[in-house]
């Protein structure tokens, strides 16, 4: 599997792609809603933007109560004084929640690490980048394709999305780009290729991940053998 070369026009590309999907347009206005709502001791504010991005970003959170009661018990109103190190660390602390159900009894626990990246990305202004499997695969991806020792499994945890965001970052050279722009042009170009898998292969999306890892174990594995050889 042959990557796109990581250069300004190639960015610009996925960027603009993004924008005429409608992504920016659907940033804007979840931006707009975080800046209104900000009363984030508020569990009915809270409970609007918990249920708008779950609803425009389908993270999959069938019952929110424990999600809005975690976001309360560990942010402030005044939040913005937790500076660009507090909202990194805020994403693992509102990620893990736990509940009792109301109907039978049972104890439930829930990693929500992808909503709850979300839900700190508005909240920081969009700084922290966004974490979901369409992105992790790209950076493994290119970060592999820089010889680097990284597990294609799901991230234990936001602050080991962070340290592999940053160094791919880092490896390619994109200090000039925000955050927000390098989380847009991995989004959109690992969507581009599940798409193409999707298409071509004739399957769903799930199907389409395992085969995009599949690609990118063999190439790394060809790429050692021959520099072996």
């Amino acid at each position: 599997m042959k990557l796109i070369k990581i250069n300004a026009q190639n960015i610009d590309r996925m960027l603009a792609q993004h924008d005429a999907d409608g992504g920016n347009e659907i940033n804007e206005s979840l931006g707009k809603l975080f800046a209104s709502l900000s009363d984030e001791e508020n569990k009915n504010e809270v409970s609007i933007k918990v249920a708008a991005l779950n609803q425009l970003y389908s993270t999959s959170i069938q019952y929110i109560k424990p999600v809005v009661t975690k976001i309360v018990s560990e942010i402030k109103k005044n939040h913005s004084e937790l500076g660009r190190e507090g909202y990194l660390n805020l994403v693992d602390r509102i990620s893990s929640v736990e509940w009792v159900s109301e109907t039978t009894g049972k104890h439930h626990k829930r990693k929500n690490l992808s909503f709850a990246s979300k839900y700190v990305h508005f909240l920081s202004e969009r700084y922290t980048p966004i974490y979901d499997s369409y992105i992790w695969l790209v950076i493994v991806a290119y970060l592999k394709e820089k010889n680097m020792k990284i597990n294609l499994s799901s991230p234990g945890s936001y602050s080991e999305f962070y340290r592999n965001f940053s160094k791919f970052k880092e490896s390619y050279n994109l200090e000039s780009y925000s955050n927000y722009q390098i989380d847009k042009f991995l989004w959109q170009y690992g969507k581009n290729i599940l798409s193409e898998i999707m298409e071509s292969e004739e399957v769903n999306l799930d199907k389409a991940k395992s085969i995009f890892k599949k690609r990118i174990t063999r190439r790394s594995s060809k790429d050692a053998l021959t520099r072996v050889a």
